[in-house]
């Protein structure tokens, strides 16, 4: 039996909510206590995700948030979930102590070399992936290795994770950059987008690779920019964000060219993706406004 075909592939997992963290008003983080122990949860890697059942309403998959060896809890499960839809409200409806499904972890996350110098870029609900990936870093780097978290949001309140954006700014040789795209009259950080300030982080830290999460229409510019500051697209990580319905390679609603999203990925290095036509459509107008 293959790692893609093992039981908690298949079977949900029974887990409680035993914590509800508000990350704005209408994004919140779950952390979900297994009721029997999961092995392959308590192993898995940043950018790797788990199908979440909310019984009665269905399953959706959700990316961890965080994972054992950057600190977490064995045994728990901790997704970053923005209220969208049907399956959503109801998982926010529930009250703490009630019981979900998990099956996972799922999928290839980010890659795990980190005596390199990294800039990390999120917008939005993307930092949640990130997250995971950038505590293991923190925790398993060289203290002298330099870091740089650039992360965009709509305005300053859509903010997540902010108790962690202000320990990575603490922590030594890390450097945050923030920035929304509308500024209330409290706000004093930078005004824009992150594709704007990729130039600048690449340079704050002389990043060797990177890795990129947020809304779809994000990941072919800010990678596109990434390389044209340097960077070898064989070293650019990209969280690529597909309709996935199993998790095991069988419905076929994740293709990317010949490519699943939810085996093969969600973690592809942007070389690999300049290789699929169906990843960026637009893809030529990313690279021309890059290039500006």
């Amino acid at each position: 039996m293959t790692a893609s075909h093992a039981p908690h592939h298949y079977l949900p997992h029974l887990a409680r909510i035993a914590a509800v963290v508000p990350e704005s008003e209408d994004t919140r983080t779950f952390v979900l206590a297994l009721t029997s122990p999961v092995a392959a949860l308590d192993a898995a890697q940043p950018g790797q995700f788990v199908m979440l059942s909310v019984f009665g309403h269905g399953e959706a998959p959700f990316t961890l948030s965080s994972v054992a060896h950057a600190g977490a809890a064995p045994g728990t499960a901790a997704v970053t979930v923005r209220r969208v839809g049907e399956l959503t409200g109801a998982l926010f409806d529930l009250p703490r102590g009630a019981l979900v499904g998990v099956r996972g972890p799922f999928g290839r996350g980010f890659r795990s070399d980190p005596p390199r110098r990294t800039l990390y870029v999120a917008g939005g609900c993307g930092l949640a992936p990130l997250k995971a990936a950038i505590d293991v870093h923190i925790a398993q780097r060289p203290a002298a290795t330099p870091i740089a978290v650039l992360y965009g949001a709509r305005e300053p309140d859509a903010r997540i994770h902010r108790d962690a954006l202000a320990a990575w700014q603490r922590a030594p040789n890390v450097h945050v950059i923030e920035c929304v795209e509308r500024g209330g009259h409290d706000w004093t950080g930078r005004l824009g987008v992150v594709v704007e300030y990729v130039r600048e982080a690449v340079a704050l830290v002389r990043a060797e690779r990177a890795a990129v999460c947020g809304p779809p229409a994000m990941l072919p510019l800010v990678a596109a920019r990434l390389c044209r500051a340097g960077l070898d697209p064989a070293s650019v990580d990209v969280a690529v964000e597909r309709y996935m319905k199993c998790g095991t390679g069988h419905c076929g609603h994740c293709y990317v060219n010949q490519r699943q999203v939810c085996t093969d990925g969600p973690v592809f290095s942007f070389a690999e993706l300049l290789q699929l036509s169906d990843a960026f459509p637009d893809l030529g107008h990313a690279i021309s406004i890059a290039a500006g």
